[in-house]
């Protein structure tokens, strides 16, 4: 029998992270060539207002600012702290080899010559991200960070005018955050976005009905729940009250096909490639 509904999208997570380095172009080209719809990525200011991808306030897990005597000390190893030329001068792909956070380098998924090429990656500024997203053709899921007692409304006014500037529209671009405050200035500053509220573990437990109220005050297009507890059949729900639903992080095969039955518009996940061949084989099968 056909499929009620297309299968969802595939969303690289910061990049395809488990191929490359998250958030940096590496992950980028890596979730093109495993032929991603598209890919997330996340926002911070620098201490000069500069737009940059990365997704932890602080920069010790993912660059080797720790070993990086010139710079300021550990307190200061924050985003936010930091000018743009000094976040620009770490080596942001270097501990993925190192490190091999899933396990894709021991197995030999990553081969020798890729990971060289990472050392020396640079964390993406927003404007360089969007500017090779749109030359790229793929999407771009836009995380808007909470700056954790930083100026939050300039990260928001920012990312407008960056994504204003890079000429790509809001069948390309999506913008999303777990701060509501965040996505209610945004909406009122670029309309022409499609915005997507994020909810942690807690609040993807939350009744739906509480959840499809905040979505309709908030104006949102999509919701972006958390798949350890997105209970069965709480993604049909959300669909038929005509929300897109992109359900993060999906790594699991049996959560991939349990999403696509219930109609799930997207799936953010660390890994295109296996996500494309388990939606593949079920299309497959369901032409049999």
């Amino acid at each position: 029998m056909p499929h009620p509904f297309p299968h969802p999208k595939v969303w690289a997570h910061r990049g395809a992270r488990s191929a490359a380095p998250e958030n940096t172009m590496a992950a980028a080209r890596a979730a093109l060539a495993q032929g991603a719809f598209g890919w997330e990525l996340d926002v911070r200011l620098t201490l000069d207002g500069a737009v940059v991808v990365a997704h932890d306030q602080g920069l010790r897990r993912v660059t080797d600012i720790a070993r990086r005597p010139g710079l300021p000390g550990r307190g200061d190893h924050l985003a936010d702290r930091l000018t743009l030329a000094q976040v620009r001068s770490l080596d942001a792909g270097s501990w993925f080899a190192r490190r091999d956070p899933f396990g894709t380098v021991a197995a030999g998924e990553v081969q020798p010559q890729e990971l060289a090429a990472f050392a020396g990656e640079r964390i993406p500024t927003l404007a360089e991200a969007l500017e090779w997203t749109r030359d790229a053709g793929l999407s771009v899921n836009v995380e808007i960070k909470d700056m954790l007692g930083g100026d939050d409304g300039l990260l928001v006014r920012e990312t407008v005018r960056l994504i204003r500037d890079s000429g790509l529209g809001g069948d390309k671009v999506l913008v999303s955050s777990f701060r509501r405050a965040s996505l209610v200035l945004f909406r009122e500053l670029c309309p022409e976005i499609p915005v997507g509220l994020l909810l942690d573990d807690k609040a993807t437990a939350a009744p739906v009905a509480d959840i499809l109220a905040g979505l309709r005050d908030l104006g949102a297009a999509a919701l972006h729940p958390c798949v350890r507890t997105l209970a069965s059949g709480r993604a049909t729900a959300f669909r038929e009250a005509g929300f897109d639903v992109n359900v993060y992080t999906v790594n699991r095969p049996e959560d991939m096909l349990r999403l696509a039955a219930e109609g799930a518009a997207g799936i953010i996940t660390d890994f295109p490639a296996r996500a494309l061949a388990v939606l593949g084989a079920k299309k497959m099968d369901e032409m049999d």
